[in-house]
């Protein structure tokens, strides 16, 4: 939603252009001052997604697009599928200083979630100085939605931050190619992404290990809230 710009990813421009590429192929000016990059994989079918945001990050490396000193935050958007380590790669690589997990009520998401913090682990991310910071709720309106990321964050041993209700608002707001701040700045879906970026923005301290679920507990927890 920062850039209204669909471009390829940055393996689709490498594969391309080769040794001739720049930064200008990769990197979008979007809204706000902000720069957009796609990382991404080849084309569907084509290739592994992870070994593409692998060479994607060395490209920026090279152009020292990382080290912007004009850059007040970099965000890293990563899939939940942490069975392939190239996804991983942005929090293992000295870029990133904070993880957060995003996810819904849904069993599948907390799936993935769970994965997440096993990957944090495995992956050793508290010795490479990247803290988990925290869980995202991003609700899909099933039952008892609210009760089950609370039942999980806690579980797990990660605070939960913010909650971001399921609204209608958010998908006009992508038909718009615009942020919820530039299209709704008075509204109250507006003031829970500024509250979430304030939190994201401020110091902190403390030191969290995750204590990801075996699939057992997992579907235990998930079945006795779910089915209140």
């Amino acid at each position: 939603l920062l850039s209204d710009k669909t471009d390829e990813t940055a393996l689709n421009k490498i594969i391309e252009k080769g040794s001739a590429i720049t930064v200008d192929d990769i990197v979008i000016n979007g809204k706000f001052g902000t720069k957009c990059v796609e990382l991404g994989g080849p084309r569907p079918g084509v290739g592994c997604a992870g070994r593409g945001i692998i060479k994607g990050l060395e490209i920026l490396n090279k152009f020292s697009c990382l080290d912007d000193n004009e850059l007040d935050l970099i965000l890293f958007d990563i899939l939940g599928d942490v069975v392939c380590g190239g996804f991983f790669e942005p929090l293992r690589s000295g870029k990133t200083q904070e993880m957060y997990i995003v996810t819904s009520g849904e069993f599948n998401s907390l799936f993935a979630a769970n994965n997440l913090a096993y990957g944090y682990i495995n992956s050793c991310l508290e010795y490479n100085d990247v803290k988990l910071v925290g869980i995202i709720g991003n609700c899909r309106n099933i039952k008892n939605e609210e009760e089950i990321i609370k039942s999980f964050a806690e579980a797990i041993n990660i605070p939960l931050i913010c909650m971001i209700p399921r609204d209608n608002r958010i998908e006009e707001c992508c038909d718009y190619h615009q942020p919820i701040i530039e299209k709704l700045p008075d509204s109250d879906l507006s003031d829970i992404f500024k509250d979430l970026a304030t939190k994201i923005m401020e110091d902190k301290n403390k030191e969290i290990i995750p204590t990801p679920l075996k699939l057992e507990e997992l579907r235990d927890l998930y079945n006795k809230k779910h089915n209140v």
